[in-house]
């Protein structure tokens, strides 16, 4: 019996951990949602996602790709956006491309 529940913890704990998906250093990963802020000194853009009430702070660089704004300094409080970030080495989110909605 100890035996079987033993599998079957070991069973479990693979498909749990096998189930989550960390992002690492270089995976795109998608946002949308409103700007609530934006920081032009440091290139960065804070959004929040209407539905899910999750925030993200984002960086804005040069190798970033903007659709819809000329620039950091188009990126205005309430405008709906949506695009990819990437996590660099020091855990920044670093806007691959965002586009206006």
């Amino acid at each position: 019996m100890q035996r079987l529940l033993a599998v079957f913890v070991l069973i479990a704990s693979f498909v749990l951990v096998s189930s989550v998906s960390p992002v690492w250093s270089g995976d795109a990963v998608a946002f949308s949602g409103n700007v609530k802020k934006v920081i032009l000194k440091r290139n960065k853009v804070g959004i929040k996602n209407p539905e899910t009430k999750k925030r993200v702070t984002v960086v804005i660089a040069e190798s970033s790709k903007l659709t819809g704004f000329k620039g950091i300094g188009d990126i205005k409080k309430g405008d709906a956006v949506a695009g990819h970030y990437e996590v660099n080495d020091k855990g920044l989110y670093i806007v691959t491309d965002m586009e206006k909605k």
